[in-house]
């Protein structure tokens, strides 16, 4: 059976041949040590290797002279399997040979010699060593941490790794305090592998690299949805003016956590050139990009948000209408009495046939306030400004209403607003909701009071209206 092993070693079929080679890899035979030698020059890599694995099990001291000639093998697999097979050799002999492994350009190489070499109690001699075998050993951060000496070798990784770890090199490179590392970064930007393009998005935003706008703007259309919504973060902390348009156009992406981002970051961009697609993403199907929508849009303070403010009320999450209420109020106290809001009143009547009875109640008052409907028992008109004041007043007994809802967000939006509007009542009622059992709603009914200037009876100032 060996002698013909040995004979398939000689086979013009590489098949043959690995076969050959991996069955004395599995049971090698001091007798086939010099075959064994001659296999490692063979053209297939896979049998060189498998001859390096056999070599590596025999007891013969005479197999690690042909070993330390393969270290040159072209095939990386191969030095990797002859570096294992030297661990039992002669010191004096492999560490010399090794340690110029450690700069090799493949990363597998790179870490089996390391780790090899620790098993000989060997330390590095300088610092470029200790960077070099940092690196090898996969210690990214530590390598960092020599500053920009450690360029050279995290790039060296960078080009010849797998994408975990690439984006481990990127995040390293992130914290070298030294304007050279862009160049990598903004090239990693490039890289097909999502993990490593967020890495380098999060080391350029981090550095505040206006360098990388331009290559941002470009991942914005990137085909993994992590990537884009990166992107457009990164574009809002670099306070990217140019990316306003664009970022509106992914309000409509596919990838709901894309919207979501788009519209965080044109409230950071500030620029009110966004208010009608932000209030267009009023409509999402998803209640936390229409979320983040209204909070950009109150951020903007723009009056051309108030009409679809206005049908944000009927949202049918309760989150989403107690922001676009206290939004409303931000753009304009008075934003009830504005053209805006009465037009959109029409709009907001199919909302009192709706099936959720929150949306119902809030939708029936907010439209008596606007004069859309009737309430059953109207407040008297003030004779010195009847339509203004009945007006304040119909929003005032609204909210107070609502103040009793069994939702602590409509709860907590109508004590913000009651701090607005003041009113006969108000303060008494928002001293009542300081014991409400939400805290949210304590603490809006604690700001309240205090805008009104009072801490428990009703201002006299507000119950004269």
């Amino acid at each position: 059976m060996f002698w013909h092993i040995l004979h398939q070693l000689k086979s013009k079929d590489a098949v043959v041949r690995r076969k050959a080679a991996g069955q004395l890899a599995q049971n090698p035979n001091e007798r086939s040590a010099r075959v064994l030698e001659a296999v490692l020059n063979d053209s297939d890599a896979e049998v060189r290797r498998l001859a390096a694995t056999a070599l590596g099990k025999l007891e013969n001291e005479q197999r690690f002279r042909p070993l330390l000639r393969t270290l040159g093998d072209p095939d990386p697999g191969v030095i990797v399997a002859v570096i294992a097979a030297l661990k039992r050799g002669p010191e004096e002999q492999v560490v010399p040979a090794l340690e110029p492994l450690l700069r090799h350009p493949d990363a597998g190489v790179r870490g089996q010699a390391a780790q090899t070499l620790e098993g000989y109690g060997w330390r590095p001699s300088d610092s470029d060593e200790e960077i070099w075998f940092r690196v090898a050993k996969g210690q990214f951060f530590q390598a960092a941490s020599f500053g920009p000496a450690a360029l050279p070798a995290l790039e060296a990784t960078l080009t010849s790794c797998s994408s975990s770890v690439g984006a481990g090199v990127v995040e390293a490179l992130g914290h070298i305090g030294d304007p050279r590392i862009q160049r990598p970064l903004l090239q990693a930007l490039k890289s097909n592998d999502p993990a490593i393009c967020l890495a380098a998005i999060s080391a350029l935003t981090r550095l505040a690299a206006a360098e990388a706008i331009a290559p941002l703007l470009g991942l914005l259309r990137h085909q993994n949805g992590q990537v884009r919504a990166a992107a457009i973060e990164g574009l809002g902390k670099l306070r990217a003016p140019d990316a306003v348009e664009a970022v509106c156009g992914l309000l409509r992406d596919p990838v709901w956590e894309v919207r979501r981002e788009a519209a965080e970051t044109l409230r950071r961009l500030g620029d009110r050139r966004a208010v009608d697609a932000l209030s267009a993403a009023l409509t999402d199907t998803d209640a936390d990009v229409r979320e983040a929508a209204v909070i950009a849009l109150g951020s903007l303070a723009d009056a051309r948000a108030i009409g679809p403010l206005v049908l944000a009320l009927k949202d049918p999450t309760s989150g989403v209408r107690r922001i676009a209420a206290a939004t409303l109020s931000r753009i304009d106290t008075d934003w009830s009495s504005l053209p805006q809001a009465r037009a959109a009143a029409e709009e907001l009547k199919p909302a009192l046939h709706d099936n959720d009875p929150g949306v119902r109640h809030f939708v029936a008052h907010l439209l008596a306030a606007l004069d859309a409907v009737p309430l059953e028992s109207p407040p008297p008109a003030c004779a010195s400004d009847p339509v203004a004041v009945r007006r304040r007043n119909l929003a005032v007994n609204c909210f107070l209403r609502i103040l009793r809802d069994a939702d602590r967000d409509l709860r907590q939006a109508a004590a913000e607003a009651l701090g607005r509007l003041g009113g006969e009542g108000t303060q008494s009622a928002l001293s009542r909701a300081r014991s409400d059992f939400d805290a949210g709603v304590r603490a809006a009914a604690e700001r309240a009071l205090e805008a009104l200037g009072g801490s428990g009876a009703d201002h006299p100032s507000q119950a004269a209206l």
